[in-house]
């Protein structure tokens, strides 16, 4: 299947009334990439449209739609998109959605704050159109590693975003599982935008999460080691916090201990212990 390279609003507009012909059920969904870009008129195409829907029952059924409508599943996808781990990719006649459950590469969630954050775009029949917040398409693409993530992310930021928002919205995601593998990657792009002259407030308090966050990979592999070699007998549930630190260093211990308490990897056992949560 051949592919133009991008489309306009138009394009984009055209893509959600023919989806909007095909269903006969009440749908919404969430538009949180370069397309959200290109129609508030940051961007002047898109490859294609990203879109998070809520419901597992929508997602199955918006899958049988498409398909029965001619849409086919992509089949040549770089690795950076097969790492944004899309529920599913279908294309017809050049054009694409991409389409996530809840989530996106793993590690970042449509939570209910982003919900109550987006923007109505329109109705057609039975189909509404919300777009992300500028904060949270500046969080969705901080964690994807396209080509051309960074540049979406400066515009972006030249359009105006709110650090106090973005770091509370960060806050909440360490609620979800991976917590480290999201504060990773929001250090790693950060660390691109400020190569590229762009520096934030959310600069700081990101560089001490991901202190945080790798303390606590410190306490975990010693804590796992421990476990194996001195603690393998039923005197300790797990292991006490006063070996971990003679193991790493009070400040780290103390510092990985609330990180992997915070992101629920570790908890106290009943005689004080640590172990790692089921």
């Amino acid at each position: 299947m051949s592919r133009e390279p991008t489309f306009g609003s138009t394009g984009i507009r055209d893509q959600f009334s023919e989806l909007a012909g095909l269903i006969n059920r009440e749908l919404t969904v969430y538009l949180i990439g370069g397309g959200a870009l290109t129609l508030m008129e940051l961007k002047n195409a898109t490859k294609d449209i990203d879109l998070i829907v809520r419901d597992q029952s929508e997602l199955k059924w918006l899958w049988d739609v498409l398909i029965s409508a001619g849409y086919e599943p992509e089949d040549d996808l770089s690795e950076a998109y097969e790492k944004l781990d899309a529920a599913f990719i279908l294309e017809k006649d050049r054009r694409r959605f991409d389409v996530f459950h809840e989530q996106v590469a793993g590690v970042i969630y449509l939570s209910d704050a982003m919900v109550s954050r987006s923007h109505h775009l329109f109705d057609e029949g039975e189909l509404s159109v919300r777009r992300v917040s500028l904060n949270d398409i500046f969080l969705f693409k901080a964690v994807a590693n396209r080509d051309d993530d960074v540049d979406d992310m400066i515009r972006i930021a030249e359009a105006g975003i709110d650090s106090i928002v973005i770091v509370e919205e960060i806050e909440t995601q360490l609620d979800f599982i991976e917590g480290d593998a999201f504060i990773g990657s929001m250090k790693h792009k950060l660390d691109r935008l400020k190569d590229e002259g762009y520096i934030f407030d959310i600069h700081e308090e990101i560089e001490t999460l991901y202190a945080s966050s790798q303390d606590g990979v410190a306490v975990s592999n010693a804590m796992t080691s421990l476990l194996e070699h001195e603690y393998d007998d039923n005197l300790y549930a797990g292991v006490p916090e006063s070996r971990i630190e003679q193991q790493v260093g009070e400040e780290t211990a103390s510092s990985g201990i609330e990180w992997l308490v915070q992101i629920g990897k570790i908890q106290r056992a009943s005689d004080g212990s640590l172990i790692f949560s089921d």
